[in-house]
């Protein structure tokens, strides 16, 4: 048996969009990814979040969301979380590392 292409996949789950709790919304999203996007501090990325993962609570597509955004390489807003390339995008999300002391 064939599998069925990446293409396919991510064709079906757009289909499932237009039943979204964020129908109608694509100006506002927009927005919201451009401003999580532009955040440098992680607080400021977390709470970029904020309004769109509530949007997404209790949306009847959520997987359907998530499943495409990571088949068609999104980046943006998808699910409530962030994708980047279609992988979640949890490096912006991570607190970074303090830099380690050398001691001579």
């Amino acid at each position: 048996m064939r599998g069925i292409s990446r293409e396919a996949l991510a064709r079906d789950a757009a289909w499932s969009l237009a039943d979204g709790n964020c129908k109608g919304m694509a100006a506002r999203w927009g927005r919201w990814e451009r401003h999580y996007l532009a955040a440098e501090a992680v607080d400021d990325r977390a709470r970029a979040l904020l309004a769109p993962a509530e949007v997404c609570i209790g949306c009847p597509i959520l997987a359907e969301c998530s499943d495409l955004a990571e088949l068609s390489g999104y980046t943006g807003i998808a699910g409530g979380r962030a994708y980047r390339n279609g992988r979640e995008d949890t490096y912006r999300l991570r607190v970074p590392s303090k830099p380690r002391r050398v001691t001579a």
